[in-house]
């Protein structure tokens, strides 16, 4: 496996996909604003002035909506301060740090301090979840903050190298900048989500002025039904957008930590022998916690399904990622044992 090349291309495509949401933001909000000059302009200009639209009142709409998704990108940000240790209590994760209680905990630990080494990464905080399936997890902010879970299956079913693979991808996560740059994604999402929170609200105005009985008050109801549907829609529009960019985003990381990990092990048969391991599995990677899907971004695996996974999966196929790994594999895989 060339990692050197595989983790280019993947900071490559990162880089075009983070573009994408950038021109879907700015495209947004200069929709809103001109779309809301041009109403403003319809409902105060007399019939025979020529029809000019407000510059400086688009100018303004588009610095309000600026600044409503960089509030609600702040708040998310500061609800997600508390870094990775809630999320691993959220998922029933047990600490482990310095407390193993039999040899598999053990294991972990000395495997996780090897590829803190390898890494160049402070150790995190190691947890263990209740869960049957293969799977992992890193999350935190920084370095600093960050915490490293692995699944009880995962312990019982992994042999040493493919457990060192697994977790050799969580701590390139961690190395790669991979959590915070998930968080902020996130944080832009949430702003966009503010839109059609605002077109609900503007909705409601107008069933008020419907309501009332002062009829010259009518104007006044189409000009709120007709921002807040728009504020709705494009606002969902761009949560969609948003997410699909967010999922892209989020498969290319993968393949990247995908690579990085071969760098700091030079072993890519532990990493594809995990993820063979996950197609051999009854429980597969498929986590029951009731706040998996929260967090379904950060795991080793697709930690839950759904409908629409070819289109919001944060993770590629299993398949694919093993054959960038193992160009030789029959696409066979074991049979599940302990």
């Amino acid at each position: 496996m060339k990692f050197f090349q595989h983790q280019a291309q993947a900071r490559r495509r990162t880089l075009k996909l983070l573009s994408l949401m950038a021109l879907a933001v700015a495209s947004l909000t200069a929709l809103s604003s001109l779309g809301l000059g041009w109403l403003w302009r319809e409902l105060n200009q007399e019939s025979d002035q020529p029809k000019v639209l407000n510059w400086p009142l688009v100018a303004v709409v588009a610095a309000l909506i600026v600044l409503v998704v960089l509030l609600g990108s702040w708040y998310k940000t500061w609800r997600l301060r508390a870094g990775g240790k809630v999320i691993a209590e959220h998922l029933g994760g047990r600490l482990i740090n310095g407390a193993a209680r039999n040899s598999d905990e053990q294991r972990l630990l000395n495997i996780v301090e090897e590829m803190a080494l390898a890494s160049g990464t402070t150790m995190p905080a190691v947890y263990v979840l209740p869960e049957e399936a293969i799977n992992a997890f890193a999350a935190g902010l920084d370095p600093q903050q960050a915490v490293l879970g692995v699944t009880r299956g995962a312990l019982a079913r992994l042999e040493r190298d493919e457990l060192q693979g697994m977790v050799a991808h969580e701590f390139s996560h961690i190395h790669n900048g991979d959590m915070r740059l998930n968080t902020r994604l996130l944080a832009v999402i949430h702003g966009l989500l503010l839109f059609s929170l605002a077109g609900v609200l503007v909705l409601r105005q107008a069933e008020r002025e419907h309501l009332a009985s002062d009829r010259h008050r009518f104007i006044w109801q189409i000009v709120f039904a007709v921002l807040g549907l728009a504020l709705l829609i494009l606002g969902s529009l761009g949560t969609l957008l948003g997410n699909l960019i967010k999922a892209a985003i989020g498969r290319q990381r993968e393949f990247l930590a995908d690579a990085s990990a071969v760098q700091f092990t030079r072993n890519p048969q532990g990493l594809s022998g995990a993820l063979k391991k996950i197609g051999g599995c009854t429980a597969g990677s498929r986590l029951k916690a009731f706040n998996a899907a929260q967090y379904s971004h950060m795991y080793f695996h697709q930690g839950v399904q759904s409908r629409l996974d070819r289109l919001f999966a944060t993770h590629p196929p299993l398949a694919e990622r093993i054959r960038r790994l193992d160009p030789q594999w029959d696409g066979r895989y074991p049979g599940d044992s302990r």
